[in-house]
């Protein structure tokens, strides 16, 4: 198992939340969910080791050995450019090779064929990895609910906006480009919708909902690559750009007269 899905793996089974991590260690979650993922590029450079250290001492890890795994995953490719073939004195060379020149033992075609056959093998050995979590643990990691807000989060602005010439019903339509979590409901019952990254290309990122007219809200966990369209046979709005947020947005439709409500949240601290 590559060692972050491995650490991501021994926090989730011995039910550490990654909200409590982000809260203790005053580092946004966005970035620790980057190290979960081995997306360390996405992280600013100077603070990869510093928030990678802070993450394994929370989750209890031995921050030695984590911290060499990492510098390991981070320098490979340097390594791997200065590998050299030196063979022992008296060495005997396997017959496959016996005919190959030393000089051109690692030749370019060789290097790029032990290259494309480890890259393989390493894609494999992710996938099979992530197979290890369960879709209800992948959930979770997802999910965010009103105590959420409430608990992690302070609001940063709300609006009021006109939905001006509607008749319902009226469809409504989310779509989300990246790992996402919506949850739909009124005050008594809801529906969950949940886009993971590593399945996108194999499920739908969109899905729409009637909305006849009654109160409703939706919890949205971020908004920035997302579209909230409004449509009927005589009828299209289009409200993605006024609820963009990194962070969760909750949504009220209200009727008379016909509004939408936007609450967007940022973390506390």
């Amino acid at each position: 198992m590559i060692f972050y899905n491995k650490y991501k793996k021994f926090r989730i089974d011995n039910n550490i939340d990654l909200k409590e991590v982000s809260k203790r260690t005053k580092i946004d979650i966005k970035y620790l969910q980057f190290i979960e993922k081995g997306k360390f590029a996405e992280i600013p450079g100077v603070y990869v080791k510093l928030f990678f250290k802070a993450y394994i001492n929370e989750i209890g890890v031995d921050i030695e050995e984590a911290t060499h795994e990492l510098n390991s995953f981070l320098n490979q490719k340097t390594t791997s450019k200065n590998l050299k073939f030196v063979p022992e004195p008296g060495e005997k060379r396997f017959t496959l090779f016996k005919n190959i020149n030393n000089e051109n033992l690692f030749n370019s075609s060789v290097l790029m064929g032990i290259g494309f056959f480890a890259l393989v093998l390493l894609l494999s050995f992710s996938l099979n990895s992530n197979n290890e979590l369960s879709q209800t643990d992948l959930e979770n990691e997802l999910r965010i609910t009103k105590s959420d807000l409430i608990e992690y989060y302070t609001e940063r602005s709300e609006e009021i906006i006109s939905v001006n010439n509607i008749d319902v019903p009226i469809t409504i339509r989310f779509q989300s480009n990246q790992e996402n979590y919506i949850n739909y409901f009124d005050d008594f019952s809801g529906k969950e919708f949940f886009i993971f990254e590593d399945t996108m290309n194999s499920q739908s990122n969109s899905f729409t909902e009637i909305w006849n007219g009654e109160k409703k809200s939706f919890l949205i966990a971020n908004t920035v690559d997302f579209e909230l369209i409004f449509f009927s046979d005589d009828v299209y709005e289009d409200f993605s750009q006024k609820i963009i947020n990194d962070f969760p947005v909750e949504v009220v439709l209200d009727t008379n007269p016909y509004t939408l409500t936007v609450i967007k949240y940022l973390p506390k601290n």
